[in-house]
């Protein structure tokens, strides 16, 4: 063998040797070193949203998420003049000008026909009646009432993907406690179609989680004590793991208002019209999407806890904490078997 045949054999080695020490460099790199996570923080639909991922370009997209949320809001916000609800409202029909509108008329659908209309948007008017809408009212008397309930109830109105009509003059739409968890569900949605594989994305309270935190273990989210103080540090009274899930707490123990000496809570009960007075003061919901996690925690403060146990029974794809007041006025916990170890109380 000449020397011209011997070292480009040689050469050939040498260059399968460097690959290979690059190569077992790089993989022993990327099983020791961990992906950046990115925090980003903003104002949105009158509250705060915080956001936590991590991303192999270190990407920071506040941007392109503050742009989805504005956008959002320009469509199903009641606070927003000019959005599509408000318009709706001032109107008899409507004919859809964003993606956003529909897909919460669809879920609202088959919430309120599986919760027994406990769950309601068109519950609008009780909710301004009642003080707690953009504009503040005087407190209502009993005949005020009655006069709004002859067009609360959502079997008066009418939708296809294209418009939504109604069927009663009056019936106004409110999408407040469903639509912050489908904005999460939104933005959760982008991130993920931008190659995010670990994130928490939390807006008032609501989240929606994808594979790990910075910690390689699975996004540990606290319950509030409902009898914290105002002004105090707010304690926990649970942990809940979340595994690629979404979760959200209603509860009456922060919106409300005094009148004569009673606590008037801003969760209406569509059926009776009136600020629900009944056993569950805090409501947790886990659900495969924040939009479901959203309105069932809605729900489930107007069914009450009975009524919530059977209701779960039908829709297993939930899970639930609860904290109620017994016959005595006594705080007791309550949590459905599915929760788990992934429940810390």
């Amino acid at each position: 063998m000449n020397n011209r045949k011997k070292n480009s054999i040689y050469s050939l080695i040498l260059i399968a040797v460097v690959a290979m020490f690059w190569f077992y460099r790089d993989s022993q790199k990327s099983e020791t070193e961990k992906l950046p996570y990115i925090f980003i923080s903003g104002e949105a639909q009158g509250t705060t949203y915080n956001i936590t991922y991590s991303d192999v370009e270190n990407r920071n997209l506040k941007l392109e998420v503050d742009s989805i949320l504005h956008q959002f809001d320009l469509s199903l916000s009641t606070y927003v003049k000019s959005s599509e609800i408000v318009r709706f409202n001032k109107s008899d029909h409507f004919q859809f000008e964003s993606s956003y509108f529909y897909p919460v008329l669809e879920k609202s659908k088959e919430i309120y026909k599986a919760s027994d209309g406990a769950f309601d948007p068109t519950v609008y008017p009780l909710i301004e009646a009642w003080g707690f809408g953009p504009e503040k009212t005087d407190f209502p008397d009993s005949s005020r009432i009655e006069e709004i309930k002859e067009y609360v109830g959502f079997e008066y109105i009418d939708f296809n993907k294209q418009r939504v009509v109604k069927e009663k003059e009056k019936v106004s739409l409110d999408f407040n406690a469903i639509a912050q968890g489908y904005s999460i569900d939104v933005v959760f949605d982008f991130l993920k179609s931008r190659g995010v594989e670990n994130m928490m994305v939390e807006l008032g309270g609501e989240l929606r989680v994808k594979g790990k935190n910075e910690n390689e273990d699975l996004w540990a989210i606290g319950v509030d004590d409902p009898k914290t103080e105002e002004g105090q540090q707010a304690k926990r009274v649970a942990i809940i793991k979340l595994d690629n899930e979404a979760i959200s707490t209603s509860g009456n123990y922060r919106k409300f208002f005094v009148h004569e000496g009673k606590k008037y809570g801003h969760s209406i009960n569509p059926k009776t019209g009136y600020p629900i007075q009944r056993d569950i003061i805090s409501s947790t919901v886990v659900a495969p999407t924040c939009m479901e996690a959203d309105a069932w925690s809605t729900a489930f403060m107007v069914t009450g806890l009975e009524k919530a146990k059977e209701i779960l029974t039908t829709q297993n794809h939930l899970k639930a904490f609860f904290i109620y007041e017994d016959e005595n006025g006594d705080l007791q916990q309550y949590n459905t078997e599915n929760l788990g170890g992934n429940i810390i109380l």
